[in-house]
């Protein structure tokens, strides 16, 4: 079987399962439908951090704002699947699911949108996002 091409790794938005954000994570999806990243920000201790929560876990401190991030990073790590759950995914099978260290420090994860064949550790890569209806956005990594 071929392999898609990195143009064709996005399945069709239509038929793809859009989760419903609750709690801290309604307003990163918030700003990333904006197309773009942000994170949220301590304003006591200066660290960034993913996933949103109401405290910072490094100082303890509620004093947290959301703040536009690089969309910069590397590769930390991945995993390729081969039979996907969801038959719109099953269409760009196989695709990877990686998981990127930022620049900021958070990691995220998001899908592949490069050649399976270039993954590797500490590779540098950008985010795209892909806004899916009023609440969430789709986050793709690809080579810098």
């Amino acid at each position: 079987m071929d392999e898609p091409t990195p143009a064709a790794r996005r399945p069709p938005l239509e038929g793809r399962y859009v989760p419903t954000p609750d709690g801290p994570n309604v307003d990163f999806y918030r700003h990333a439908r904006s197309g773009r990243l942000h994170l949220q920000h301590c304003a006591a201790c200066g660290r960034h951090q993913h996933p949103p929560r109401y405290r910072c876990p490094a100082c303890g401190s509620a004093d947290l704002s959301w703040e536009p991030v690089a969309g910069t990073g590397a590769v930390h790590s991945w995993t390729v699947t081969h039979r996907p759950v969801d038959l719109v995914w099953a269409t760009v099978a196989p695709y990877a699911t990686v998981v990127v260290a930022l620049a900021e420090g958070p990691r995220l994860v998001g899908a592949w949108e490069g050649e399976l064949d270039d993954l590797r550790l500490d590779l540098p890569v950008t985010v795209d996002v892909e806004p899916a209806g009023d609440e969430f956005a789709f986050l793709w990594f690809r080579p810098a």
